[in-house]
């Protein structure tokens, strides 16, 4: 059995070479499953900076962030990210200096998870 990389029938659109969506599109080839135009803001930590794997209070949500600032592990902390719908109350998990994440410009620690969320 082989699998295509798009769907060539049905009701959903597909990727057309001009950035737009449209079922005309949908011929079966790798261009045509893509998701448009995409910004990336994931980058690695680079020289004085901390990267850490985190999850985000109340969800099973894991993310990676780094920063300047040093953070400790298993605490909880308001995580405010270069792009605001990264913020949020996250518990750093591990720290990990190799892994790509959302940067972050100020923390603020809390004693936990609920008293965290009561405050945002």
């Amino acid at each position: 059995m082989s699998r295509i990389p798009s769907p060539q029938s049905g009701r959903r659109g597909c990727l057309c070479k001009d950035n737009t969506y449209s079922i005309e599109c949908c011929d079966g080839s790798f261009q045509a499953q893509g998701v448009g135009n995409v910004t990336a803001t994931i980058q690695t930590p680079s020289a004085g900076e901390y990267g850490y794997r985190v999850q985000k209070c109340g969800h099973s949500q894991k993310k990676h962030f780094y920063g300047s600032t040093q953070l400790v592990v298993g605490n909880v902390y308001y995580i405010n990210a270069d792009h605001d719908n990264h913020d949020g109350c996250y518990t750093v998990l591990s720290q990990d200096q190799n892994a790509h994440g959302h940067h972050f410009s100020a923390v603020t620690l809390y004693n936990d998870c609920a008293a965290c969320q009561a405050a945002n």
